[in-house]
């Protein structure tokens, strides 16, 4: 098998794993959007850091989302994604205003949306871990 070859073969056996990343990774922000409604940010931590099977495999959620955020592919995100993270984004003041045009962008978004939202309960007095 030359080189080339060597490179696909191993491109198509990624491919199932990516999509079942993808799948879990939509899973995961549609849950962490409904959760950050109103939820107390330990509640999130708590969700990212619980377990989701990958092949036969668990990962946590963070780590999915990290994942996904070191993509080196650009993946277009559904637009219902792009626009619900980005409402979120907003209400939430995150600056800079993330690009959420890719899975990567729409992962970061996330990521850095439980942070803030870590911050602003500390801020407000919210200490429990």
């Amino acid at each position: 098998m030359n080189e080339n070859n060597a490179c696909l073969a191993v491109a198509e056996a990624r491919r199932p794993f990516q999509v079942s990343l993808l799948s879990a990774f939509d899973e995961i922000a549609g849950t962490f959007l409904k959760a950050a409604r109103g939820s107390a940010h330990t509640s999130l931590q708590g969700y990212l850091d619980g377990g989701v099977p990958i092949g036969n495999a668990y990962f946590t959620r963070r780590a999915v989302l990290l994942a996904i955020h070191d993509m080196k592919e650009d993946l277009d995100a559904p637009p219902a994604l792009q626009e619900r993270v980005f409402a979120k984004s907003a209400s939430l003041k995150v600056r800079p205003a993330p690009e959420l045009k890719l899975y990567r962008d729409i992962a970061t978004a996330l990521l850095r949306m439980e942070v803030v939202m870590r911050f602003q309960a500390i801020r407000d007095g919210d200490t429990k871990h």
